[in-house]
């Protein structure tokens, strides 16, 4: 079908000619197989944003630097099951009192390609080249690229991405009572989760938007007339895609599966589960005060693009082999 996202879509385009008409059913087919995910997101990372922001030793962990400070927020990224948009928000959120630039990225990287729910179910879908890919890039990106990349930050993040709505958190136990206590934290999840949906909302509205232009002008019809092209040609036109595509969680797994629904490579699937999750423009305008303007975040998306096409050529390499 045209545009089909999964078998139980709940607008059919395939039967309709008005472009508009086309776009509105698919931004609606959209939003319901984001629903799930942007819900799940909203209701974890506000809890781990407000049980996190109450540990007081998690501002001396985060503020550590290089290597060690990025292996430390991916830690904590990981369990979060996130998107690079919900990481984004809630790891600016956990360094905004002061932590690094390599913890803040760690956490955004870490949460949305090394979730281990997005890796286990990859690996019973895929073939496990693809998912070595990624593993390898994703691992590469956080203790190569995110080190590297964050010397370019000026030393004036610390202060001006401060936010002071993240103050009213704090942890009551144990010198208020249980119900104090119980009060209070729900308080702090009911200010976090109102933090993140108020920033990525829009940012995934407008993402929606430009990912149905894209099915509605590129249906599946015209997907598969290009997957016999050039291997490389396809590896790097569907890296590109993916870089600019701004995703839910694990909505790459889906992507994939389409793709390889359609008669795509390994190494075409490989580009696009490890790009579309990854740092992308919607991750730049929630990162860029954090990281001091857009050269960084600029930098970390053209690295994503390229390693994207990276990922694609390993997972052929790989296919191969194994």
């Amino acid at each position: 079908k045209h545009g089909e996202l999964n078998f139980h879509e709940r607008f059919d385009l395939e039967h309709d000619t008005n472009y508009i008409i086309k776009v509105a059913k698919s931004c609606a087919n959209f939003w319901e197989a984001n629903a799930t995910g942007m819900t799940f997101a909203l209701i974890i990372g506000g809890a781990a944003l407000s049980l996190l922001l109450s540990w007081k030793k998690l501002e001396d962990l985060l503020a550590i630097k290089g290597i060690k400070g990025a292996a430390l927020g991916s830690i904590f990224g990981m369990p979060l099951n996130m998107c690079a948009n919900c990481s984004a928000v809630t790891g600016v959120g956990l360094t905004s009192q002061g932590g690094s630039a390599e913890a803040t990225l760690g956490v955004i990287l870490g949460g949305s390609l090394l979730n281990m729910i997005g890796i286990v179910t990859m690996f019973g879908l895929f073939h496990p080249a693809v998912v070595i890919s990624r593993i390898i890039f994703s691992i590469l990106m956080i203790l190569v690229v995110v080190p590297f990349v964050s010397k370019w930050v000026k030393q004036p993040e610390v202060t001006s991405a401060k936010n002071g709505v993240f103050n009213l958190i704090s942890c009551y136990f144990p010198e208020k009572t249980f119900g104090q206590t119980l009060v209070k934290s729900l308080e702090d999840w009911l200010i976090a989760v109102g933090n993140i949906a108020y920033k990525l909302l829009p940012l995934m509205m407008v993402g929606t938007l430009i990912t149905a232009i894209f099915r509605v002008i590129f249906p599946n019809e015209v997907l598969h007339e290009i997957s016999g092209y050039n291997q490389i040609i396809i590896v790097v036109v569907i890296s590109f895609i993916g870089t600019l595509l701004s995703i839910p969680v694990l909505f790459e797994i889906l992507l994939g599966t389409i793709l390889l629904n359609l008669g795509f490579s390994n190494a075409a699937i490989a580009a696009m589960v490890f790009t579309a999750p990854s740092f992308g423009l919607f991750t730049l305008v929630l990162t860029k005060e954090k990281l001091g303007g857009y050269k960084v975040p600029l930098v970390i998306i053209g690295i994503t693009f390229l390693f994207g096409i990276g990922a694609g050529l390993l997972a052929d390499l790989l296919t191969k082999i194994m």
